[in-house]
């Protein structure tokens, strides 16, 4: 068994946008409360970084409900989003649409997709991305496993959350974990891989 404790913690409002430091969030079967349960998409569907470059120039964040204040079980509130050059849009705002497309290049749709699922991303790894775009929810301070690698580990944090490691992502520095056991981490919390 591996012990560490948790160095970090993101969550990202709108997939492919930047994200926001937390100190605590609650965590069950969907993953981080308020994460990735927004979206841009156009005639094709969901639309992704690849898609849209022009994502990472934003950022989306919930200004009134920080830190550990949103719940698993109550639907998140609206982000705000942050633009190019400090323009800030609460979502709804007629302006956010022009805003966007004038940025993407192109007309797209914001999403709000309250039943999707969502990994938890983790890893233990510093990497060059900024933190606030690497998609990474949970950096920890831990030992990477001598041999075989961390799919099917369990982590295990000391307020009850367990999280098993799953695959590594192929677009990312991260590895990503389903529930075991749902509830709330908090930022220095004891983790132990086991």
């Amino acid at each position: 068994m591996t012990a560490g404790f948790v160095q970090s913690l993101w969550r990202f409002p709108v997939l492919g946008m930047g994200g926001e430091p937390l100190r605590s969030s609650q965590i069950d079967a969907r993953g981080l409360a308020g994460d990735r349960q927004h979206f841009a998409a156009g005639p094709e569907g969901l639309l992704t970084v690849t898609d849209l470059p022009g994502l990472t120039d934003w950022r989306a964040t919930f200004p009134f409900n920080p830190d550990g204040a949103i719940h698993t079980h109550y639907e998140p509130p609206f982000p705000v989003l942050h633009g190019p050059g400090d323009r800030t849009y609460r979502w709804g705002d007629p302006r956010l649409a022009f805003a966007l497309e004038r940025s993407l290049g192109r007309p797209i749709e914001l999403v709000r997709d309250l039943d999707a699922t969502r990994g938890v991303i983790v890893t233990t790894v510093r990497h060059g991305l900024d933190r606030a775009f690497a998609g990474v929810n949970v950096q920890l301070a831990l030992e990477l496993p001598g041999h075989g690698g961390w799919a099917g580990a369990e982590l295990s944090f000391r307020d009850g959350v367990r999280l098993r490691l799953v695959a590594s992502r192929a677009d990312g520095p991260g590895i990503e974990a389903r529930v075991v056991e749902a509830g709330r981490i908090v930022l220095g919390e004891p983790v132990s891989l086991s």
